[in-house]
């Protein structure tokens, strides 16, 4: 392992919060309470329960070296003034501004969440991971204060700052996760710049009605850009309890949500989801009638409906922090989920052979001619049969989510075990596979130990 570079930690100056009317400023933030996360409800484990020891051994294959390549990550980031630049994109064309932000932040808070819930988890293997806890932990806090002092609430750090545009809700979201996780070993200097960047990016969309694509659901669904920002919104209304905020962040994370998983006939519905009929909330929607979306001009792309719907983490923060989770989380759940199992698709115009994305061997059909090789992720599907078990949302398939659990867990450990599969995990990426293993790990645990708050899984189309 490469030797770490010295980081010398230095005081924090406070800036101007720039934030809604209805928003506190930054020193009350600082003061706000945060609700506590209860570990001990997944104590333990689950060793009598199938789909824990599944995921489990997902884990198991697919951690190697992810302790070290975050230790690396953090070695070779730019030092500025005691503080890490991670937004720099020198050389990048100011056209691919946008891009190359993603590319600095976007992986760097994803895998400082998903490295605090492995720890905090008891998943995390120091020898496979390739790194301890203990110099995990020592830098923990270094991070996360550079990448929330780099946004643009605080002023940033280099030339470079990060917030206010299209992806920066859910970098802020995933940030506030991963400090919320370890919020007792952070300083209150720290706490206080994370909680900003939080409130700034959920204030944004408190006047803002979500995008929806009605008709152009079939070539540039909205839902997965509504889908983030709810998260974040949630995020920030579960984490911060008792902010004068809490309830409308809530509001408007149902909203956002609900237009996310919306269908055509929903405009009309008054099926009652979190106190009010759903077309109360929705000014359009982005699934269309078959329960499936299109996305960079291709329909039904099999993985952007999947990264539409089922708020997995919403519901594991909320339950860890003992807060009920919104029944948006699962609206529509159980029909889109029924797609992927028993919806035919006709050839043409879909693909030959035409049938169902699910195949009885296990394997995908994609029934478009773009980013096939995306039937290969199979942690989207493993991950979505998981949870499909686990809350209920196969009641009326015709083969059930833990028989198609066993079936796409398998492949990827036969493919990380250099086992023959019928098509190759597709650009394999160990971060992906075991970020989500984990998720649906610590969701099933929650389950099997009897401690899960899961709301209802509406089934809007029996």
């Amino acid at each position: 392992m490469p030797l770490l570079k010295s980081r010398r930690i230095k005081s924090m100056n406070q800036f101007p919060l720039l934030v809604l009317a209805v928003s506190l400023t930054a020193s009350l933030a600082s003061s706000q309470e945060i609700r506590p996360l209860d570990w001990s409800k997944i104590e333990g484990g689950a060793s009598d329960d199938e789909l824990v020891n599944l995921c489990a051994t997902v884990l198991e294959h697919t951690q190697k070296d992810i302790g070290r390549d975050w230790l690396d990550k953090v070695a070779d980031t730019p030092d500025v003034d005691g503080l890490l630049d991670f937004a720099r994109i020198d050389g990048r064309s100011k056209k691919r501004r946008r891009r190359a932000i993603e590319d600095c932040i976007r992986p760097v808070t994803t895998s400082c969440r998903t490295l605090a819930l492995a720890i905090r988890g008891g998943v995390y293997d120091e020898a496979q991971a390739g790194a301890s806890v203990a110099e995990i932990e020592s830098l923990f806090p270094l991070v996360l204060r550079s990448l929330a002092k780099d946004h643009v609430v605080h002023g940033g750090i280099g030339k470079e700052t990060w917030g206010d545009s299209w992806q920066s809700a859910m970098w802020a979201g995933q940030l506030a996760q991963a400090a919320w996780i370890f919020w007792d070993q952070l300083a209150p200097e720290d706490r206080e710049l994370v909680t900003a960047v939080l409130i700034h990016e959920s204030n944004r969309f408190l006047d803002v009605p979500p995008p929806t694509s009605d008709k152009k659901s079939t070539v540039d669904t909205k839902g997965e850009e509504n889908f983030w920002n709810a998260s974040c919104l949630f995020t920030t209304a579960t984490m911060l309890g008792g902010h004068p905020n809490e309830a409308v962040w809530r509001e408007q994370a149902i909203v956002y949500l609900l237009n996310a998983v919306a269908t055509p006939h929903d405009l009309k519905s008054d099926t009652i989801v979190d106190g009010k009929p759903v077309s109360e909330r929705l000014r359009g929607y982005c699934i269309t009638e078959d329960y499936a979306v299109g996305n960079h001009g291709a329909y039904p792309h099999p993985g952007y409906t999947a990264a539409s719907y089922l708020d997995n983490r919403t519901i594991l923060f909320c339950t860890l922090a003992g807060v009920q989770p919104p029944e948006a989380c699962l609206y529509n759940a159980v029909p889109i989920y029924r797609m992927f199992v028993d919806h035919a698709w006709s050839s043409p115009p879909s693909l030959h052979p035409g049938g169902t994305i699910y195949r009885p061997e296990g394997d995908i059909y994609w029934p478009i001619e773009k980013e096939k090789e995306r039937a290969g992720r199979y942690y989207i599907w493993f991950k979505q049969d998981v949870m499909a078990a686990t809350y209920g949302l196969d009641t009326s398939c015709s083969t059930k989510a833990d028989e198609w659990a066993r079936r796409h867990g398998q492949y990827i450990v036969d493919a990380l075990t250099g086992k023959p599969t019928p098509i190759p995990l597709e650009a394999y990426h160990k971060g992906a596979f075991f970020k989500n293993a984990l998720t649906a790990y610590l969701i099933r645990v929650l389950y099997a130990q009897g401690n899960l708050s899961a709301p209802p899984s509406y089934n809007t189309n029996p």
